[in-house]
């Protein structure tokens, strides 16, 4: 459980290494092109060294043609797109903590519908009493973390519903992945075709900003001189694989409570330690902390209310 803590913790170095990246580029979509890129290039190195990964490849067509996966399903990384476009967006403006705990926020409540419906490989679940309840108390979490702000709620009601927004598509993202990764027999292939759907999504959105914005193509800084801004890929595959790996040997509930619980004490500690300009660690945030965690930990309790058919 330690090593699952501190690997979740990476999720909230990811937040802050692409909030940096942001600020240097002074392009929030270049900055998660950046991450997302350099994922890709991690992952499909990977999969071309490793031999299981690199025949599971192919599985992705035959489980098109075979009906198992719809062609929907693929798009599963653009939610990761949106998830990290949002780190290089928010996180220089709001802090870290807002965000990881506004995303997980999300994920609960998202989660409910996800659930219900059977997207993925788990069965259909109930929405049940404790399990609106556990979201709402994660929504809380968020919402008193935004209160904690010197300017109030208002002002960071954008940074709150991007948060809640990136938290809601990356639970869908989440359940797809399982399917593909079922399907594929590689959580490595899994990675990759996330990365590249994302990076797909990014480049949309760079051309439809430089077209109809005002700002032209910029330039990343070159990843010789700034290696630290190029991070976000990395940290990011670093985490996938491994809660790949840790989910099996620790169980879906232990391994949800702590990865929540390291990414929330990453966030926390980053805004302490290596705060942005809007980052804010009081009395309020601490509370939102912990309503937030309690939230996914009665969220996970009742996980097995599933619907019989």
């Amino acid at each position: 459980m330690t090593l699952a803590f501190l690997v979740s913790m990476s999720n909230a170095l990811q937040a802050r290494v692409n909030g940096l990246a942001s600020d240097f580029a002074s392009n929030a979509v270049i900055a998660a092109m950046m991450s997302v890129g350099g994922g890709f290039i991690c992952a499909a190195v990977l999969v071309a060294f490793h031999g299981p990964s690199r025949r599971s490849v192919g599985n992705l067509v035959t489980a098109r043609k075979q009906g198992r996966l719809q062609w929907w399903n693929y798009l599963a990384g653009m939610g990761g797109a949106i998830f990290i476009l949002g780190q290089a967006t928010v996180v220089p403006v709001y802090g870290v903590t807002l965000y990881m705990v506004s995303v997980v926020a999300g994920q609960s409540v998202a989660s409910l519908l996800v659930d219900r419906l059977g997207i993925g490989v788990g069965p259909r679940r109930l929405i049940t009493i404790s399990r609106v309840g556990a979201a709402a108390l994660a929504l809380t979490g968020a919402i008193l973390i935004g209160i904690a702000r010197p300017e109030g709620l208002i002002l960071a009601v954008v940074g709150l519903a991007w948060g809640i927004g990136a938290g809601g598509v990356t639970a869908i993202q989440y359940a797809l992945n399982g399917l593909i990764s079922k399907e594929t027999g590689s959580t490595l292939v899994t990675a990759a075709l996330n990365f590249f759907m994302g990076f797909t999504l990014l480049t949309a959105f760079l051309a439809i900003k430089a077209t109809f914005g005002d700002q032209a193509f910029a330039t990343p800084p070159p990843i010789l001189e700034n290696p630290l801004l190029w991070l976000g890929g990395p940290l990011g595959l670093l985490f996938i694989a491994s809660a790949a790996f840790l989910v099996r040997t620790l169980g879906v509930l232990a391994f949800t409570v702590t990865a929540v619980s390291g990414q929330l004490t990453g966030a926390l500690i980053l805004d302490e330690v290596l705060p942005t300009s809007g980052s804010v660690v009081n009395g309020l945030v601490l509370a939102g902390f912990a309503a937030t965690l309690t939230g996914v930990l009665f969220a996970a309790r009742s996980r097995q209310d599933v619907v019989r058919d």
